[in-house]
């Protein structure tokens, strides 16, 4: 048996039993397993290696459309650590790999760079996050990818069958002893790492995940630069979708009470929602069996304003919903709400769409609220974390270290002022008369940022107006809260939707007026607030036609194998695409009958020549089945001389003689056939020294 095949296939089972340890996906595996045992051990070729060079292009093709249309849960028993799709790209590489089982090859040999893609899948799979014996056993995995690797680079030289060099055993024994230095250096050093492994998981998660720039800005504190980061970050990436009448406006992501060294923190506690049976919401979201509904408010449904929103990028555990929200429907059971009404989720799917309703119709007008503690979120009672009195004192707390100086300012604004709305307002004419956006704020050393924003540097971006005008208020006794989220004014009239853009995202404040309730604060100039802007038509229907493909894709995912029927059927009917295979069918029957009737006649060619070309290729196809394909670049003495020195047994040199009489006769000058047809028959009549069985023998030519 070949040796180099066996080390190929036992490449190909390490990495599919690390596959199924690591990603608890054994059915593959196994599958996997056998196929590779059969092309191991049969002698079925099925594919040549210029068909074989096909394969990277229909797998890539396939693995896209399994990424987009196939949900994880499908393929993976365990989810990556860093890489998301690290498991499916690791079963393509192995599905490539037990391909080469089954193409025909000279001497029935595997290629040479097996081994480079046994590493970059072994690399994946190592993609998962272990505690306790899996460290031990991913580094049995790595060695013996290490040695598997280094035999297999070593089976690849074709010995000499004249040759046998003297040195050869001392060779073997100088590479075994590097690989068990190498093996043991290695063990030692992974060994050693892992008393490192928290502080290295640590900065692999900064490096990954922290502050990416599809969640800056909405992640568990604010700072003073997050949604700065949200916004420079792919600023023309569409953050969501809307479907609404209106436009939505104001989107919360998150709500801050907390506010000390230059960030935001939450600090209530969050309750989890019971899904409801809310006869008063219709079912909207299309195809979404599994929607749960969340009714937060006992007021008349009628009057509720109803939006469909798509999140473009994956938010973690961020909901975005309007101010006032009174119901929700969502594609998943887990939702916790806080008492600033912010709506999280640990289980948010990714490019699945959720459904609001809010009892607000404009983002600018006045907001208001039931009293504190007054809302029933699913049968309870945000009570149970706050009494109103501790709530409304976390709203009004100032930092431990707040500058008098600020506190002066705040006085000189709206002290003199009695009701919580002049005192709001005053705030909001402050900062609009008297202070310019501008996109980063450069901070003197050592000074406080905000107590530098408000006093010396009268310019800077959202987050430094939104908190400004948060310590203002509080300062005079007004209770308030930093919001951060987006603000979708933009429409697609193509698509029929608003669009959020990374470059929308903002911060603002949410105060509370005792007489009107709850009150949007928007402290920023003009300048620095998400305004509506028209992209160009072909930039509209191009996401148009992104949205349609979201959702067609959300359909698929969550339909299965009846949502694509429904699909296709939907599309045949459609008119437009009878229309074009219409076009598609006349255009090619014009172009047939233009080539019969108007095109130039074909070059005449030597009966006896192409009689000689069909032979020719009757003869290479024998031995192309046979393990030993002629190349187009070369010539039939060539490949004569090939054929000898793979092998001088009677079926070689007869062929190697047919060959070298067809160049005689072809261009020689002079073509006499019956020669050439005496030798015809010559071919591979047993199993050869590659692997390959030999082929039927063919009829008689005429």
């Amino acid at each position: 048996m070949n040796p180099q095949r066996t080390l190929g296939f036992l490449l190909m089972m390490l990495q599919a039993v690390a596959l199924g340890y690591g990603f608890r996906t054994w059915a593959f595996s196994v599958v996997v397993l056998l196929v590779a045992v059969i092309g191991w051990l049969s002698p079925i070729r099925l594919a040549s290696p210029s068909a074989a060079r096909r394969w990277p292009l229909v797998l890539a093709i396939l693995y896209l459309v399994q990424r987009t249309l196939v949900p994880q849960d499908w393929y993976l028993g365990t989810p990556s650590f860093l890489f998301p799709d690290a498991c499916l790209t690791a079963q393509y590489f192995l599905v490539f790999q037990v391909g080469q089982l089954f193409v025909r090859r000279e001497a029935d040999r595997l290629p040479s760079y097996l081994p480079i893609l046994a590493m970059l899948s072994m690399i994946f799979i190592a993609d998962v996050q272990l505690r306790g014996s899996g460290r031990a056993v991913y580094q049995v995995f790595s060695l013996a990818l290490i040695v598997l690797s280094a035999l297999y680079f070593a089976s690849c030289r074709l010995p000499s069958a004249t040759f046998v060099s003297r040195y050869a055993i001392r060779r073997g024994i100088m590479v075994g002893i590097v690989l068990i230095l190498t093996g043991a250096t290695a063990w030692w050093a992974a060994s050693s790492l892992y008393a490192y492994a928290r502080d290295i998981e640590r900065v692999l998660i900064l490096l990954a995940r922290s502050s990416p720039a599809d969640s800056a800005g909405f992640s568990g504190q604010g700072r003073l630069t997050s949604v700065a980061q949200q916004r420079d970050r792919s600023g023309n990436q569409v953050a969501l979708r809307v479907w609404s009448e209106q436009s939505p406006g104001y989107l919360r992501g998150r709500a801050f009470d907390t506010y000390g060294r230059s960030a935001w923190h939450p600090r209530v506690d969050r309750l989890r929602l019971t899904p409801e049976s809310d006869q008063r919401l219709p079912s909207r979201l299309s195809g979404q069996h599994a929607a749960r509904t969340f009714v937060l408010s006992g007021s008349d449904a009628q009057s509720w304003t109803p939006l469909e929103i798509w999140p473009n990028q994956a938010f973690r555990e961020s909901i975005f919903v309007p101010f006032g929200l009174t119901a929700l429907q969502v594609p998943f059971d887990q939702v916790t709400i806080d008492l600033h009404g912010i709506v999280e989720t640990q289980d948010l799917p990714v490019g699945r769409p959720y459904l609001t309703w809010s009892s607000i119709a404009s983002e600018r007008a006045t907001m208001p609220l039931d009293g504190f503690g007054q809302q029933s979120f699913g049968g309870g009672s945000i009570q149970s974390a706050f009494q109103d009195q501790e709530f409304l004192e976390l709203l009004t707390a100032l930092p431990a270290d707040f500058d008098p100086r600020v506190q002066q300012l705040a006085e000189r604004v709206a002290g003199r002022y009695a009701t919580d709305g002049e005192k709001i307002a005053a705030v909001q004419r402050y900062f609009l008369a008297n202070y310019q956006y501008q996109v980063g704020i450069t901070i003197a050393a050592a000074a406080d940022p905000l107590t530098y924003f408000l006093l010396e540097k009268r310019a800077a971006h959202c987050e430094y107006f939104a908190t400004g005008a948060a310590m203002l208020l509080r300062a005079v006794g007004v209770p308030c809260r930093y919001v951060t989220g987006f603000v979708a004014v933009e429409r697609n009239r193509h698509g029929g939707y608003w669009l959020a853009r990374n470059r929308d995202a903002h911060a603002w404040v949410e105060a509370y007026d005792r007489d009107r309730g709850w009150v949007l604060v928007e402290a920023t100039p003009a300048a620095g607030v998400p305004q509506s802007q028209s992209s160009g038509p072909v930039d509209q229907m191009w996401d148009a036609w992104r949205a349609r493909w979201q959702r067609a894709v959300a359909a698929i995912r969550q339909g299965g194998f009846q949502a694509i029927l429904v699909a296709v059927g939907r599309w045949i009917q459609a008119p437009w695409l009878w229309i074009v295979l219409l076009l598609l069918a006349a255009a090619w029957l014009v172009r047939r009958l233009v080539h019969r009737w108007i095109g130039a006649p074909a070059v005449a060619i030597d009966p006896q020549v192409a009689q000689l070309q069909r032979w020719l290729h009757r003869m290479d196809r024998r031995w192309r089945r046979a393990g030993i394909a002629r190349t187009p670049n070369e010539t039939p003495h060539q490949f004569a001389d090939r054929l000898l020195s793979i092998s001088t047994e009677a079926d070689h040199l007869q062929a190697a003689q047919w060959y070298r009489h067809y160049a005689a006769v072809r261009y020689g000058g002079q073509i006499e056939l019956r020669s050439v047809l005496e030798m015809l028959n010559v071919a591979p009549r047993r199993k050869t020294s590659y692997g390959a069985t030999d082929p039927p023998k063919s009829r008689k030519a005429e």
